[in-house]
């Protein structure tokens, strides 16, 4: 596989970080500048998998720390959804099977305790 990531992947992740959430927001300003002691990016893409039509597929997680290559997602009340749910659960077996870690928070985690958040993630780094 190449590193050839495509143009219109390239633009939604962009977007995505151009338009990042209350909570990301908040977290972004939590982790950024070494706090975490690890280089925290946002929006990274990923190339997880070629379907049998040849067409690439990529993940872009919402933060990820390359030196422990774990991926930080944080979930807004659209994730309590069935079919995102379901989207969520396969997109994390991808992660795992490409040997990722990954932790999940809520807004409500991010927004109202986000020393709690920072916590765990310093536990899962050591």
């Amino acid at each position: 596989m190449s590193n050839y990531i495509p143009d219109n992947i390239k633009e939604v992740a962009r977007k995505l970080r151009k338009n990042m959430t209350k909570s990301e927001k908040i977290f972004w300003e939590a982790v950024r500048w070494d706090k975490l002691w690890e280089r925290v990016l946002r929006q990274k893409i990923f190339y997880v998998y070629t379907e049998s039509n040849w067409i690439n597929r990529y993940i872009i997680p919402d933060f990820y720390i390359a030196s422990k290559k774990l991926i930080i997602e944080i979930d807004w009340s659209i994730h309590k959804i069935s079919d995102i749910l379901k989207l969520d659960k396969i997109k994390e077996g991808l992660i795992i099977n490409r040997w990722f870690d990954i932790i999940r928070f809520t807004n409500d985690e991010v927004e109202n305790n986000i020393e709690n958040v920072i916590q765990k993630i310093k536990q899962k780094l050591n």
